[in-house]
């Protein structure tokens, strides 16, 4: 196939390649080791963040140097999407490009397209901020990042929740003193017993974010300890960063379910959250933060299907 060549064509893109997919991967792992050690948004998890954002960027920059034209590149591109509901796709003239940028572009503008459109996929959501809600815009202010929950972390609540790990997207979003935490899984995810399992991971989110806001809270993590009269002062404090969270769900679209995001309003009792109710806000919308982190999530341990997948 003829046509602009690649000013990125490189015999050797398969080792860069391979060397920068590994590094990303290690700081993949570091990303999620450090979140779950201190929490979204502690300067740990950025800077580990920031690294594994770098070597994925460079991994797809030597990624186009396997294509000798410009054209090649983009072929390869719109193969990643998925077959037409109805049979027949109109593409692009592959030849008429002529940078990888504008590929790019094109790309990810018939994505968007492949998602928003009822036509194409009516279980998915459109992409827009959603209509009082000011979490999670503008896109460049979340944080997102996947996490892998353990059967041990989980089975410190009362009843085990089962021996498999739980996979979720979590995206956090600080807004003025509120700490909007959004937790993406597929339809059945967070089986058996969802409604528990959100509960249990909020909890464990909030805990974790809350050790780092005030050393020493962990003692009201202990089963009967928080009730303790020494400790008043610093469970005023602990309930008041509790106060601070706000959570969501955004389930993610099948072919035979539709996507839906809502806030989870929750009870605070002191050590955990409680009584999450599912239809406290289902949004007509969801915000382009939290459709790209889904997007982005293919090469997370959690192997999110992409919209109506």
């Amino acid at each position: 196939m003829a046509g602009t060549p690649n000013p990125h064509y490189d015999l050797d893109w398969e080792r860069k390649y391979r060397d920068c997919a590994a590094l990303a991967e290690k700081w993949r792992a570091a990303c999620a080791q450090v979140a779950a050690r201190e929490g979204f948004g502690g300067a740990g998890h950025l800077a580990a963040l920031a690294q594994y954002e770098q070597a994925t960027a460079l991994a797809r920059a030597a990624r186009r140097g396997e294509f000798r034209d410009v054209a090649d590149y983009a072929a390869w591109r719109f193969g990643a999407l998925p077959p037409p509901r109805e049979g027949v796709a109109a593409l692009p003239d592959f030849e008429a490009f002529v940078s990888m940028e504008a590929v790019d572009e094109a790309f990810w503008r018939a994505a968007r397209q492949e998602v928003e459109s009822p036509l194409i996929d009516e279980m998915s959501l459109p992409v827009r901020q959603p209509a009082g809600l000011a979490a999670f815009a503008p896109a460049r202010d979340v944080l997102s990042s996947w996490r892998r929950f353990r059967p041990d972390e989980l089975s410190r609540y009362p009843a085990g929740m089962g021996d498999e790990p739980v996979d979720c997207l979590v995206s956090f979003h600080q807004l003025g003193e509120v700490f909007h935490i959004c937790i993406a899984h597929r339809w059945g995810g967070l089986a058996p017993r969802s409604r528990d399992q959100f509960r249990h991971v909020a909890t464990l989110l909030a805990r974790q974010t809350i050790e780092l806001l005030h050393p020493g809270a962990g003692v009201f993590f202990t089963e009967g300890r928080y009730a303790a009269p020494q400790y008043r002062d610093m469970l005023r404090q602990v309930n008041a960063a509790a106060g601070r969270f706000q959570f969501y769900r955004h389930l993610l679209p099948r072919r035979d379910l539709r996507e839906q995001f809502g806030r989870v309003a929750m009870v605070w009792d002191g050590a955990r959250f409680i009584d999450p109710d599912f239809e406290a806000a289902l949004y007509e919308a969801l915000p382009e933060a939290l459709r790209g982190a889904a997007e982005n999530a293919g090469g997370a341990p959690l192997n999110l299907p992409p919209p109506g997948g």
